[in-house]
């Protein structure tokens, strides 16, 4: 069965392999969080330009932390993280190369600041790329820093640089903001890097977070200008803001967890506004196992539900009052309507007819950033057992054991158990409830009654056993993405349902009984790339926005095919376009 299974997986992957070479090199981007996804024609027939501001030693956190009023407006329509990871070396000569050839040092080759063995004919300024594809594209540079300019910036209409006085690289950028032909005005300022470096790169330094302030009031007064374009409402305006590196600062001990993400030497931001962007926070990365696939977003509720059934499972999946059974899967839990991961009572996974009270059956659920499993029958009242806190939008393994136990008389008692990334949580005991059997469907997401808002989630890797698995073998197996040929409890598999299977109306059944489940409402089959069962030791530096990204970060925004033999090493980070009208 599950080599079967693998034969096919093994088949898409390969097709999903030639798809993603013939998508003009796409493999890096990474999807964030999906909400309902609107296209707009207007957006699609705009020109598209762009605004690139680079901010010299603004360390991400200390900037997050200044509360810049333009930058935390612009973040109402961003993609954005306070946590980018720059480049080691921290010297701006690496910095500014690494955003504006988009690859890394052991390419360009720029390891010093005079920039002496560089490589930037082989990997040159992504102007270049422009320029070939639209030599007709104006190119606008000014840079506070004359060494950036003079000894980088290449393949520009304009390239002026200002001795280090921010306020004339600001003038000269509005100015060219007023030309009907601006196209891509790139623009670097130097005092919080200065002010960083006499006083200290913090937000508790009053100078740092002055000249934070400062740069964020110049942004203010571009986004002005920008807006007043006589072209605006033709134009498709992408928006960069960011950092060529962080700076020294003495770290609270108790905030070190000992990784490159608590060194502010490298601690950069990152923001990508567009006016059509919907909101999304790139948080701290956490380490963990990289996890892809496709999957199915379940959400909404009522006849706007999409969720998904097994329409008759001829009661294979009751288990009366006394058979043990084992129910385990993974699942990312998206933002609900509060815009946080704070959820009332949605159900997740259930076999009962609805959550209220007097309902035989079980459901797993969400509740505030928990989840929990819930026992209901006729005449009682609801008992549940928590499991883990699973708010923060990475994959998580959640297990629920149901067995029994004698006591001291040798009378049976029922408990559950629930599990989390393989970790025991908590036991409580559920004889009272009897027999949970139920006619209704086995149920994946939406279920009626005690929901105040309906769970959004993703969730693969659904399996029920027949069978009380141990501690040992849940901890064993909970952070593998696929069940494995040799898990020791195969034998007692009655459920699995990979739900990857990335077309189709089904969740397919991979367990002996073939008792699939059936998607129902507007469903989409996504693409995921995320983490699962975090922490545990990865390459943080993969995971969050890289300076490297931004070249193709704008290639891709103005429609310049990506050639491969560029050999770029960025990703193009993506998300869902707002409803409005702009």
């Amino acid at each position: 069965m599950h080599m079967h299974h693998k034969v096919w997986k093994a088949l898409y992957g390969l097709a999903a392999l030639l798809f993603a070479a013939l998508a003009c090199n796409k493999g890096f981007d990474r999807i964030l969080e999906k909400r309902d996804y609107t296209d707009t024609t207007s957006s699609a027939a705009r020109t598209p330009k762009v605004l690139y501001i680079v901010v010299d030693g603004a360390r991400g956190q200390s900037v997050r932390d200044a509360k810049p009023p333009t930058l935390l407006q612009l973040n109402e329509h961003a993609i954005y993280s306070w946590y980018s990871i720059t480049d080691t070396l921290t010297l701006d000569a690496t910095g500014w190369a690494d955003l504006l050839t988009g690859v890394h040092k052991e390419k360009h080759q720029v390891l010093s600041n005079d920039f002496s063995g560089n490589k930037l004919d082989t990997y040159p300024v992504f102007f270049r790329y422009i320029k070939d594809r639209k030599p007709e594209f104006r190119i606008a540079a000014f840079s506070s820093s004359n060494d950036l300019g003079n000894r980088l910036i290449t393949d520009a209409d304009v390239n002026r640089t200002f001795g280090g006085n921010d306020a004339a690289a600001q003038a000269a950028a509005l100015n060219e903001l007023k030309l009907d032909s601006a196209g891509l005005v790139f623009l670097q300022f130097k005092d919080v890097d200065q002010a960083g470096a006499r006083y200290g790169y913090d937000v508790s330094v009053p100078q740092y977070k002055a000249a934070i302030l400062k740069v964020d009031g110049y942004i203010g007064k571009l986004m002005e200008a920008l807006r007043a374009r006589k072209n605006f409402s033709g134009e498709d305006w992408l928006v960069v803001i960011t950092a060529n590196h962080g700076g020294p600062f003495p770290v609270d001990p108790a905030k070190d967890d000992h990784t490159i993400l608590s060194d502010p030497r490298v601690n950069g931001f990152t923001i990508y506004y567009s006016p059509v962007y919907e909101p999304s926070m790139i948080d701290k990365p956490y380490t963990g196992n990289r996890y892809a696939g496709q999957a199915v977003r379940l959400h909404d509720r009522d006849a706007n539900a999409v969720n998904a059934v097994v329409p008759d499972d001829g009661g294979d999946y009751n288990f009366g009052d006394t058979t043990s059974f084992t129910v385990e899967f993974k699942v990312k839990v998206n933002p609900g309507p509060k815009g946080d991961y704070t959820y009332t009572y949605p159900s997740i996974l259930g076999k009962r007819e609805s959550f209220d009270p007097g309902k035989p059956g079980w459901v797993m659920f969400l509740e505030q950033h928990y989840w929990m499993i819930n026992f209901g029958q006729v005449g009682k009242g609801n008992i549940q057992v928590k499991g883990a806190d699973i708010s923060d939008g990475t994959w998580h393994d959640i297990a629920a054991v149901i067995l029994n136990r004698k006591d001291g008389a040798g009378i049976l008692h029922r408990y559950a158990r629930t599990y989390t990334n393989g970790v025991f949580n908590n036991e409580g005991e559920i004889t009272a409830q009897g027999n949970i059997n139920t006619m209704t469907p086995l149920t994946m997401g939406f279920l009626p009654g005690s929901v105040n808002e309906p769970a959004d989630v993703y969730m693969s890797e659904v399996k029920i056993w027949r069978a009380v698995l141990p501690d040992s073998t849940i901890s064993a197996h909970a952070c593998e993405t696929e069940l494995s040929s040799d898990h020791p409890y195969n034998d007692y598999l009655i459920g699995y349902w990979p739900c990857t299977d990335g077309f189709g109306g089904q969740f397919t059944d991979n367990g002996p009984l073939q008792h699939s489940f059936s998607l129902r409402g507007a469903y989409q089959w996504e693409d995921y790339n995320d983490l699962v069962c975090p922490p545990s030791s990865s390459d943080l530096a993969t995971l969050a926005p890289q300076p490297t990204d931004i070249a193709r970060q704008i290639l891709n925004w103005l429609k310049v095919i990506t050639d491969t033999k560029w050999d770029l090493d960025g990703r193009v980070w993506t998300t869902d376009y707002t409803n409005l009208a702009h």
